[in-house]
């Protein structure tokens, strides 16, 4: 393989990275007890954004494959995935407002309460992230950078699984897994001094961004905004938790 075809390679390997690690992730908790018949039983929600969430690491791959073979497939796929994603957030925030609802009236755990407003940040980054990769479309350099940072964002949660798995359930398992998610954005700006000799500015504000408002919903847990943050949250089941 020419050198010159070599780069091309970097951004499907890396969106297979990130899929596998979601992937990985939910084997533990989600896959294995499915296929052992030990999952227990949950609401549809669950099971629904399960699907969409796991759809869309296939997904992500995929696309990153056709940017390079078939461009104008790629450009209608990823005008379709908008349903894919729209279910995805609609089906997360739904799970967790409900879940955060629970903690707050006493019927759930408080790791909803705290940890829900990290989750919900993560999914308020991914939408952010997604929706600016969309608008850059035409700027393709921009566009799979951000698109690669929205990924990224989304699978702490699959991180977040990795962690307790190997280390057990600690409280710092949500910090460690927000952390290594950025390692994907590091991925690439290594990649980018290796191959442009400069780092690309999507890099720098998905990371910065990324940082910012993750440490910043891990510093109000605990404190006196944690309460009405969370009752945030829980207002999305207020108003769809019937369809929980």
């Amino acid at each position: 393989m020419s050198s010159s075809a070599r780069p091309g390679l970097f951004y499907p390997a890396l969106a297979l990275s990130i899929s596998l690690t979601a992937f990985l992730g939910f084997a533990f908790t989600y896959l294995g007890p499915l296929a052992t018949s030990t999952y227990p039983e949950v609401s549809w929600a669950v099971h629904a954004h399960g699907i969409v969430y796991l759809a869309w690491c296939v997904f992500l791959p995929i696309q990153a494959s056709l940017a390079r073979r078939a461009f104008a497939v790629h450009r209608a796929m990823g005008i379709g995935s908008l349903a894919l994603v729209a279910a995805m957030a609609f089906t997360g925030f739904l799970v967790v407002g409900v879940k955060v609802q629970a903690a707050l009236s006493g019927e759930g755990s408080d790791f909803w309460k705290a940890f829900g407003i990290p989750i919900a940040a993560g999914l308020v980054l991914f939408l952010g992230f997604y929706i600016a990769a969309l608008l850059n479309r035409q700027r393709t350099d921009w566009h799979k950078r951000l698109m690669i940072t929205a990924a990224a964002t989304m699978i702490a949660a699959g991180a977040w699984r990795i962690w307790v798995a190997a280390f057990g359930f600690n409280d710092w398992a949500m910090p460690a897994a927000l952390v290594s998610t950025k390692l994907f954005i590091v991925a690439g700006m290594i990649h980018d001094l290796a191959t442009r000799r400069s780092i690309h500015p999507a890099w720098w504000i998905g990371l910065g961004v990324t940082s910012i408002v993750e440490a910043a919903s891990m510093l109000v847990v605990g404190t006196p905004l944690e309460l009405p943050v969370a009752h945030t949250i829980a207002s999305f089941a207020d108003v769809f938790g019937w369809m929980y």
